[in-house]
């Protein structure tokens, strides 16, 4: 159900080379976010997905474990197919400063009131200052009103981190 994940990371990582190259960083200020808890369960809710999560410990890194679900009361009510979806995953410090982030692309699926999509980033900062770290979500989304041959305009929401 997922896009090569070793194709999306290279990409991902060249956009992360040549914004650092220009003392670019990726800021998610203008996100929903929630501080940073390790094994509680947590939610962020935005504009039109909503983020069911829990941050575990692994050896040298963390995960952000959980389920997204799409906010069917927020989109329009001919939206029956998710036709792209990309999920992303921020640890940020206080000042919205991307310190770590994952990715998943997931395939095209019905969407279902209720059905939530699972996810799980690996989440790997370079280093960890002293001071409060928050997790935040990003997104890409498109609905169609079919699965295929649906020459109507799709619905299409992102919010995600913003290079300065």
């Amino acid at each position: 159900m997922r896009l090569d994940m070793k194709k999306v990371s290279g990409i991902l990582l060249a956009l992360v080379v040549l914004m650092s190259a220009g003392c670019a960083h990726l800021d998610v200020s203008h996100l929903s976010r929630k501080p940073w808890q390790l094994e509680s369960p947590s939610s962020v809710s935005m504009e039109f997905m909503k983020f069911d999560y829990q941050v575990i410990p692994r050896k040298d890194s963390f995960g952000v474990r959980g389920t997204a679900f799409i906010k069917k009361a927020n989109v329009p009510s001919w939206a029956q197919w998710i036709g792209e979806l990309w999920i992303q995953g921020y640890l940020s410090d206080e000042d919205g400063i991307v310190l770590a982030q994952g990715i998943q692309v997931f395939s095209p699926e019905k969407l279902e009131e209720g059905l939530g999509v699972p996810f799980d980033f690996e989440l790997k900062p370079e280093q960890l200052d002293s001071g409060p770290l928050f997790i935040s979500f990003g997104y890409r989304l498109v609905l169609l009103k079919e699965k295929q041959g649906d020459t109507s305009p799709p619905f299409m929401a992102i919010e995600r981190a913003v290079s300065h």
